[in-house]
């Protein structure tokens, strides 16, 4: 029987460095019946030109070439006239295991699904290749839309990143997308696809290596566009919480306390009236999230310290910061 088409999108800002590793990674897939779009989001640097290079290496992949829109345009552009069955994403500065697209769409057969979970591997720039483990694969069972959700707003298993998983086109087909201009664009369209699912298949494998930089959007200095965009994603989860279930409500406010308490202590003191915002999210559910012995240990304790002010949370946070 014939493979399904599918289509693996990489959006590129500015990482010559890393780009070629990158695209390498999926050209070497065992999955062959791929579309690879490599946009180039406006790139100051080489790695529009390392695109095009690609170009005439493979016929799978495509390059688009826009201006600078942000992650979201960017996953968005290649999400419109994309033309596989399904469809998974990749981070430019990241790589994916050998057999990373297989064991995704193994998942979906194998489990009759829509929308399949593997596990990642951090590594921090710079780090010897020889200081990432690797996992067998294992088989999985499709797990329920609740216990997904759950799962994932407790940031157990999995989180809500873009990449890692792979959707059926479906999934998007009325019109979700990526918000543009926010950050954390993921956050707030993972869960929405993955409501569009009865269930979803996790597997506890690990294919896809995430690198952490200090030049990422992650690792870069705080600035008001990522209070803003934290303040819009909040809203939207909470307008969102009463179309779930109670265990999953439970397990949002637990998200939604990691991710204010994330946001908070990057603001710098000047900024009251941004701190005092998510400052009094954090104390309208910090008992709750106290008292769930289901919450990260981290956002239990984080509530448990600001009892006693901020200066105690900032002491706490000082011991290592967690992803949002």
């Amino acid at each position: 029987m014939t493979q399904p088409l599918i289509s693996v999108i990489v959006p590129c800002y500015n990482v010559e460095e890393y780009l070629p590793k990158c695209v390498e990674s999926i050209l070497n897939q065992t999955y062959r019946n791929l579309e690879i779009f490599l946009v180039n989001d406006g790139s100051l640097d080489r790695s529009g030109e390392i695109c095009d290079e690609y170009v005439v290496k493979d016929t799978r992949i495509k390059v688009i070439h826009k201006e600078n829109g942000g992650l979201s345009d960017a996953r968005n552009v290649a999400l419109d006239i994309m033309t596989g069955e399904y469809v998974t994403f990749v981070d430019s500065d990241d790589y994916v295991a050998e057999d990373y697209v297989e064991y995704l769409y193994k998942l979906i057969e194998e489990n009759g699904v829509k929308l399949s979970v593997s596990w990642h591997q951090e590594f921090k720039d710079g780090a010897s290749v020889s200081m990432e483990i690797r996992t067998r694969p294992v088989s999985a069972k499709p797990i329920d839309l609740d216990e997904g959700l759950a799962y994932m707003f407790y940031q157990r298993k999995f989180d809500t990143t873009a990449w890692g998983k792979m959707y059926h086109r479906s999934l998007f087909s009325d019109g979700i997308r990526y918000p543009k201009s926010w950050l954390y664009e993921d956050l707030p369209t993972t869960y929405r696809l993955m409501m569009k699912c009865d269930y979803i298949a996790f597997g506890d494998y690990c294919s896809y290596f995430y690198r952490i930089r200090n030049t990422s959007i992650e690792g870069a200095p705080f600035k008001p566009l990522k209070y803003e965009s934290c303040i819009k994603i909040i809203r939207q989860l909470e307008a969102d919480k009463v179309t779930m279930s109670e265990r999953v409500r439970q397990a949002l406010d637990c998200r939604i306390v990691s991710f204010a308490f994330h946001i908070l202590l990057e603001i710098p003191k000047e900024k009251k009236e941004m701190r005092c915002s998510l400052w009094n999210i954090i104390r309208r559910k910090r008992i709750c999230v106290l008292f769930d012995g289901k919450a990260r240990k981290k956002a239990r304790g984080a509530c448990l310290l600001s009892f006693g002010g901020m200066w105690l949370v900032n002491l706490f946070a000082s011991y290592g910061k967690s992803r949002k």
